[in-house]
């Protein structure tokens, strides 16, 4: 279990792959059919290839942690049909009036090894 005390400030959690199917936009699309397709993967879609990876490989965590907050540097949109990968990274905790804040960075690179997007999240993490 990653608990607050023990996460180390500076750890690398790894990396995840996200293809940008045809499926994949079907299903963007279908919830918000205002991003018509473009061939290119709509800026809402960043807090998908980086939600999966901290979903996935920040694990196992405490039951109740709170999304706090997230924001986004977009470099390039890719490209439909191309793959991702998205790597997360702790870089800072703090405790705040008895809270405990996570810090996780984000870097999302398309298949050619070009940035595509950066990240910032910060979490209320509960033990």
């Amino acid at each position: 279990m990653h608990l607050f005390d023990t996460i180390p400030v500076g750890a690398a959690f790894g990396a995840q792959e996200l293809h940008l199917s045809d499926a994949l936009m079907a299903r963007w699309t279908s919830l918000y059919p205002d991003d018509a397709p473009d061939g290119r993967m709509p800026a809402g879609m960043i807090a998908v290839a980086s939600m999966r990876a901290y979903s996935d490989l920040v694990t196992p965590r405490p039951p109740g942690n709170v999304h706090g907050s997230q924001h986004y540097e977009m470099l390039r949109r890719p490209a439909l049909g191309e793959r991702l990968t998205t790597s997360i990274a702790c870089v800072g905790k703090e405790l705040k009036r008895d809270r405990r804040w996570v810090h996780f960075d984000t870097e999302t690179l398309g298949e050619d090894g070009t940035p595509c997007f950066r990240g910032r999240m910060t979490v209320l993490w509960a033990a």
